[in-house]
């Protein structure tokens, strides 16, 4: 029953608690404000009148100014948490004084302006305690967690507002208003040990891992940062011109239905009136967050429903223009406080996640404290101005074009929403590409001291050269010969000082006709020097052979990033006659996920539309990959125990799966369907719920539906197994052995080995054993045929080991693999990485370390995190 019950309200286990106490709270506020909403509308209409409703809508931007002034300052200097408690203490003041004010019988003069004061206290609570709850309870939820339980506390909210609302309908009779105002501050009593509960029990989700320190500066330069948002941000601009427009054609709506309720009605029957009107709208809006919101949003998604509020007063006002009278007016109070509260509020605070996320929550508070009061002192004046005017149908038409103004501003919005998401990301994330993060820097004495050393010769000038960041002196090697290939043996030689200046030497000598040097040169290219290989990438675009694509592309797998981009660019270069093999490269899957991509760009800017023909059923394919290979990961996972590889190979499987995502991710962003892909990629990869979830929505507002079917379950580890994919052990095993992946394929021969017997297994191994088998590969079959004779631990001994070493057992397979390479079984002289495989221990130097943490940038960050307290982004 209870997993029906999830399934039916996308409820995970273990969240129930969380639920309940975040919705008791949101229920007892909006209880208190249904109680007084109830009994403060119908004493101010019957005491005071619906035609001076202008009046109050005027005088609220003045106290919503001093409240908002007041709060924000109060909230960047103080904790949200304290805002809740001084929050729930005015309320307890303000219920008990009006309690008292309306109980005292003040002299007639002083009963209108009494009202006023409860009407204009009634309209500031309505937006203090809607913000004040969604910025707090925002601060526990990332926006995927949000789009699920935000409409269930919504619908708490709702059945709060409706019980507080039926007690009054129920109680007017008998009970007199300003009683009402008493049990108000009961109910807000009441809800203070709840706030302490929650703030005890559940842990608050920083923005971005640079939240925490921003918010630890000062109030004023918080609030400056609201100034600075809304001139930087136009989104937050858009959306703040959003709130106005929807809270003017509120103000209106509200004028009109409380000009035709307030016919032949006492107070009393006001309250009773009131008391049933919102009970009914918010047994509407818990059905409505309940069961229709979060469905919506998982449809038509954040942006296309911002569109549902603006048509619906469309419509309303249409019926007020065509038709008018009760059933009109009924409708704009159901538009008002039925969609308006169950659907546009609840996506508003879904679209409160575009916002910039260092200031979102004193912004949040801004816009919603400035943009409604300031749309109520327009249409108070407007109405003040049209009540001798015009008539009630004049100014429903005057709502229509108002309506269609507000749809064409959330058109607006809707394009700028994916953008902002994307913006939202950069916060917290690091900048390893600026040339002053990778630039040393030195002291004014040092500096001038490798000024003067590199102005000398030999190999300590050319070391100072490049500490300086100057291009270091080439030497005398380009004297040696005109024999090109001489050249090239010496350029595959390991010792940098020993093939100084060949790799000029060759781009000097090398013409268009020396095809026969594209392989050898592709392969060298890993091994070289910053400007030996840019030098040579520059070489192989002179050559343009079309046909060596296939070797570039495989070479540029142990590329760094920088590298990689440089290779694209040259291949694109190539033109037309590239098309053919880099559409093959990007469709081979023996191939790495970054050398397929380099295809892909380069394609992109080569043809367009052949990239665009392919697209499809590559994104399809590669999401069918992925979904299979957190299957097989799965079952793996189950026999984890019998082998070490097992439980390494599910890892391989696993981490090839999130980099076929991070590919379809990639080519979606090539196909313009995405924004920023690297950005993208770090967010969705980032340890703060807040950042990935901003990521995941970015993803889902931008990417067709017949993608999202695909990737959303995948991006939510929800992928189901296919019918027929089922498989056994050895399937899986025998299937990653063929797979063309080296590190699946090594850890797949290692388990066969092992439960195989030696006639079973080199039967097995006839369909790895070929020309171009992958090097990993062939090593470690030589290992376990023992053929070479190793005495020294086996490359997945070291592999293991550092999987489970504490500073750098976090980045993938693949990047370890490339560490172990740089395994000795004897100290180095300098730092380096100690760790210990089959009882032999080994050690890894930080500066071979840092070599292969510049081709992975995931290894250099867990090396970072494991070095540095502080926390990150990604």
């Amino acid at each position: 029953m209870l997993d029906f019950v999830n399934r039916l309200f996308r409820l995970e286990r273990g969240e129930w608690p969380r639920l309940i106490q975040f919705g008791l709270f949101g229920f007892l506020l909006q209880m208190g404000m249904g109680v007084g909403f109830s009994a403060g509308d119908a004493a101010f209409l019957s005491n005071v009148g619906a035609d001076r409703l202008p009046l109050v809508f005027m005088l609220t931007p003045a106290v919503m100014l001093l409240y908002t002034l007041l709060f924000s300052y109060l909230l960047v200097r103080f904790s949200i948490d304290r805002m809740v408690d001084l929050t729930l203490a005015a309320l307890v003041a303000g219920g008990v004084a009006f309690w008292a004010l309306i109980d005292a019988g003040l002299p007639p003069h002083w009963q209108v302006p009494l009202y006023f004061a409860v009407k204009l206290y009634l309209a500031m609570w309505y937006i203090a305690l809607y913000s004040l709850f969604w910025n707090y309870t925002d601060a526990y939820f990332a926006i995927q967690d949000a789009k699920r339980l935000f409409p269930l506390f919504a619908a708490f909210c709702a059945l709060g507002t409706a019980c507080g609302a039926m007690l009054v309908g129920l109680l007017a009779e008998s009970v007199a208003v300003q009683d009402f105002f008493l049990l108000w501050a009961a109910i807000a009593m009441a809800t203070a040990p709840l706030a302490v509960l929650l703030r005890r029990r559940w842990s608050q989700i920083a923005e971005s891992d640079s939240d925490l320190e921003e918010e630890s500066g000062g109030a004023l330069s918080q609030l400056a940062a609201v100034g600075r948002a809304f001139g930087r941000s136009r989104y937050t601009m858009v959306f703040t011109l959003v709130l106005f427009v929807t809270l003017l054609m509120t103000n209106l709506a509200e004028y009109q239905y409380s000009m035709v309720l307030q016919e032949g009605r006492d107070e009393a029957a006001l309250a009773s009136l009131f008391g049933t009107l919102y009970a009914a709208a918010n047994l509407f809006n818990l059905v409505t967050c309940l069961f229709v919101f979060n469905r919506l949003v998982a449809r038509l998604g954040v942006r296309n429903v911002a569109f549902i509020q603006p048509l619906t007063y469309f419509a309303v006002f249409g019926w007020f223009f065509l038709q008018g009278g009760t059933g009109a007016a009924l409708a704009a109070f159901f538009a008002y406080h039925g969609v308006l509260t169950s659907i546009e509020y609840n996506n508003q605070n879904l679209l409160f996640n575009a916002v910039p996320s260092r200031v979102k929550r004193p912004l949040r508070t801004v816009m919603e404290g400035m943009a409604e009061p300031l749309a109520s002192l327009v249409s108070g004046g407007f109405l003040i101005y049209a009540a001798s005017q015009v008539d009630m149908r004049e100014l429903s038409g005057i709502g229509i074009i108002v309506g269609a103004t507000l749809v064409a501003v959330v058109v607006a919005l809707r394009q700028l929403y994916p953008s902002a998401m994307a913006a939202n990301m950069r916060q917290g994330w690091m900048n390893f590409g600026g040339r002053g993060v990778l630039s040393p820097q030195f002291e004014p004495e040092a500096r001038s001291l490798l000024a003067r050393a590199a102005a000398g010769e030999g190999d300590s000038a050319q070391i100072a050269a490049r500490l300086l960041g100057e291009a270091p002196v080439s030497g005398s090697a380009a004297s040696q010969g005109p024999d090109i290939d001489a050249l090239l043996a010496q350029l595959t030689l390991g010792d940098p000082a020993k093939r100084s200046g060949v790799a000029e030497a060759i781009d000097r000598l090398a013409t268009r006709e020396d095809v026969h040097i594209v392989p050898a040169l592709a392969r060298c290219l890993p091994k070289l020097e910053r400007d030996e290989r840019r030098r040579m990438i520059r070489l192989l675009g002179r050559i343009a052979d079309s046909e060596s694509i296939p070797d570039v592309l495989e070479a540029a797998t142990e590329l760094a990033p920088r590298a990689r981009r440089s290779i694209a660019t040259m291949l694109t270069e190539l033109g037309e006659t590239a098309i053919p093999r880099l559409l093959g490269g990007m469709r081979d899957r023996a191939l790495a996920y970054r050398s397929r991509a380099i295809g892909a760009r380069a394609l992109a800017q080569t043809s367009f539309a052949q990239f665009a023909a392919n697209l499809d059923r590559l994104v399809t394919g590669e999401l069918d990959e992925a979904s299979r290979l957190g299957h097989t990961a799965s079952l793996l996972d189950l026999h984890a125990g019998t082998h070490r590889s097992v439980a390494l190979l599910a890892r391989a499987q696993r981490e090839r799966a999130e980099a076929a995502i991070d590919f379809v991710l990639e080519l979606l962003a090539i196909g313009g369907l995405l924004p920023n892909f690297d950005l993208l990629i770090v967010s969705l990869h980032s340890a703060n719920p807040k950042v990935r979830g901003n990521a995941v929505e970015a993803i889902e507002s931008s990417v067709p539906r017949h993608y999202l079917r695909l990737l959303g379950p995948l991006l939510h580890g929800e992928a189901q197994p296919r019918e027929g994919a089922q498989m056994d052990v050895e399937q899986v095993l025998v299937e990653a052995l063929a797979s063309g992946q080296a590190m699946e394929m090594t850890l797949a021969a290692d388990v066969l080995h092992d439960r195989l017997d030696a006639a079973g297994f080199t039967q097995r191994l006839k369909v790895v054993i070929r020309e171009g088998m992958p090097e990993m590969v062939r090593r470690h079959v030589l290992d376990l045929l023992e053929i070479d004779g190793a005495t020294r631990p086996h490359s997945l001994d070291l592999l293991a080991a550092l999987a489970d070493h504490p500073e750098v057992g976090g980045a993938t397979l693949e990047a370890l693999g490339a560490a172990v390479q740089g395994a000795v079984f004897e100290k180095p002289e300098g730092r380096a990485l100690a760790g210990e495989a089959g009882g032999s221990p080994f050690w890894i130097a930080h500066r071979d370390l840092g070599e292969v943490a510049a081709r992975f940038p995931e290894l250099a960050l867990v090396m970072l995190k494991s070095q540095d307290g502080r926390q990150y982004a990604a």
